[in-house]
């Protein structure tokens, strides 16, 4: 095999930087200015804060709908004792007076 003449070493260079430029890892590098990095440090420091008030308030809500959910059993039941309560005085009032 002849060694590659020099016209062709320098095509086969170019298209050795060509595939190399192409397939080397691309590095982003944005640098954030002093108020950009200052306003993301200070949303940083609110979210950490509001984190467990947020978690606090997810308790509360699940335990207002329990609440909820046990004030609606309690009034199903007053009307059941309600009811009850009718078919007792019902049942007094058909009852026979003492004595006769």
């Amino acid at each position: 095999m002849n060694p590659p003449t020099r016209e062709e070493f320098e095509v086969l260079k170019r298209r050795f930087d060509q595939l190399e430029r192409e397939t080397e890892p691309m590095r982003l590098e944005r640098r954030l200015s002093i108020p950009e990095a200052n306003t993301l440090q200070t949303i940083m420091e609110m979210v950490g804060k509001m984190a467990p008030d947020v978690a606090t308030l997810k308790v509360q809500m699940a335990t207002k709908d329990d609440i909820s959910a046990l004030k609606n059993e309690i009034s199903a039941m007053e009307k059941r004792f309600d009811a009850i309560a009718e078919v007792q005085k019902q049942i007094l009032a058909r009852l026979p007076e003492k004595g006769e």
